[in-house]
């Protein structure tokens, strides 16, 4: 991914100013999951999560395991840089207003740390699946803005950018929904 970074670095410094910024917003993304991925893989970005369960037992004493789970919170943090910036991309290939752009990321920051929140949320608490519903209702949102306000910007600029923002949006929307399972 570093690799691609500067890949990505140095195809931009070769485009004219005014027609870099997908460039930029794409070397942004790579570096940051560079970063992060780096981070996960020395173990930096990696933190323990710890319950206790408790059994239960009517004629013996009750019993308890503890429970470490590992939280990758640098993945997270990544998420909640790279998917905006994507979001961005998508956001200015479309033609989208700064309204809806707005509002598409902030939905997709909101997804994000609600999953961070659950992550390290008391397992078998009724607030993981409260966490999951607001993430599942701002993915809506997200998809909202995106499938049709975004492809009727999109068409409204024309066939070629129509298509092209089609395939992206549409791959990006079905790995999105495919990715928790």
């Amino acid at each position: 991914m570093a690799i691609a970074s500067a890949a990505f670095a140095f195809m931009s410094w070769r485009i004219p100013v005014a027609k870099r910024l997908y460039h930029i917003i794409t070397t942004i993304i790579v570096m940051t999951a560079a970063i992060s991925y780096f981070a996960m893989a020395c173990g930096d970005g990696v933190s323990y999560h710890h319950t206790v369960i408790t059994e239960q037992h009517k004629h013996v004493p009750d019993t308890t395991q503890d429970v470490y789970r590992q939280v990758y919170w640098a993945r997270y943090v990544d998420w909640s840089i790279t998917t905006p910036l994507l979001l961005l991309d998508l956001c200015l290939l479309a033609g989208l207003n700064g309204g809806h752009t707005l509002l598409a990321i902030v939905a997709d920051i909101i997804m994000i740390l609600t999953g961070l929140f659950a992550a390290f949320g008391t397992e078998n608490n009724p607030s993981k699946w409260g966490y999951y519903a607001i993430a599942c209702l701002a993915y809506l949102v997200i998809i909202w803005h995106l499938a049709l306000h975004g492809r009727a910007q999109a068409m409204a600029k024309g066939g070629k950018v129509a298509s092209l923002f089609a395939s992206i949006a549409g791959f990006t929307l079905i790995l999105w929904t495919a990715y928790p399972m």
